[in-house]
């Protein structure tokens, strides 16, 4: 599993470059890598293509498309063309999705800010599909949902993701979803095949810092065990990918932060 399942996301480690994090990640076993777009932007599309082909990598997500507020800035146009253009990129370097962040209602309020963005899934869901990729809508913890996520549970996604097609699926980030009650139930398993990736952390407490201060994986208030186990029964057979935003680890050697994050994978994934 270790091999052909885990993935490090590049926010974990992220003063490599996407030819760094390739070669960092590959010299602690994984292949998988899920890969940020400024940094795509900075290696070439053609270059990380070669890049990940010649180390035998895999790229379970690239982040990220679909936010409100581009939408508000520069009108729906803009929101689809950078959808899909963040669609073509993930085809071309064989990623399984594209991480869709919803972005927030305070703009318009929620019940407006999900039907936009249901409406522009509608929109990009068919260019997904089509490329052979998924639109992966990111439920965001309800903390953000006045500024950066109005989706907040599993169940919120998959219901959009249902009403939007085959091009659309979902990426469950343990930091956003390890509080819902409903969480197991939502993890039924026909609802498997719409989960693009699973991402790892851990629940700092205290937390103090909404976006930046999430905790290695063992190390927080998360129940990791048991939603591992509850993918296992339902049958998940998709990608787990570490995705850790945190400034304490972000100031450590890169290679020491892998190498724990994998130690962490080993010991979890040998148990679900």
């Amino acid at each position: 599993m270790m091999r052909e399942r885990l993935a490090i996301n590049q926010i974990t480690t992220p003063t490599w470059s996407l030819e760094q994090a390739i070669a960092g990640y590959a010299r602690h076993g994984v292949r998988g890598v899920g890969v940020w777009r400024d940094k795509l932007a900075e290696c070439g599309v053609a270059r990380a293509r070669r890049l990940l082909r010649d180390a035998d990598a895999w790229v379970p997500s690239l982040c990220k498309a679909g936010d409100l507020a581009l939408l508000r800035e520069r009108g729906p146009g803009a929101a689809l063309a950078d959808c899909r253009q963040a669609i073509d990129e993930a085809a071309e370097i064989g990623a399984g999705a594209v991480v869709f962040v919803c972005g927030g209602g305070a703009a318009a309020g929620l019940a407006r800010a999900r039907m936009e963005v249901r409406d522009l899934l509608r929109e990009a869901a068919p260019l997904a599909a089509q490329a052979g990729v998924k639109l992966g809508i990111e439920p965001f913890h309800p903390m953000h949902a006045a500024e950066r996520g109005c989706v907040n549970t599993l169940a919120q996604a998959l219901r959009l993701c249902q009403e939007a097609g085959p091009g659309c699926g979902v990426v469950l980030d343990v930091f956003h979803t390890w509080w819902d009650p409903d969480l197991y139930d939502s993890l039924a398993p026909h609802c498997l095949p719409h989960i693009a990736t699973v991402q790892l952390c851990d629940w700092r407490v205290p937390t103090r810092h909404p976006v930046n201060d999430r905790a290695m994986m063992g190390d927080g208030a998360a129940d990791l065990a048991g939603l591992l186990a509850c993918l296992a029964r339902s049958g998940y057979a998709g990608p787990y990918e570490v995705e850790i935003f945190s400034t304490d680890w972000w100031e450590r050697d890169p290679d020491e932060v892998v190498r724990i994050a994998v130690d962490r994978c080993r010991t979890l994934l040998s148990n679900p």
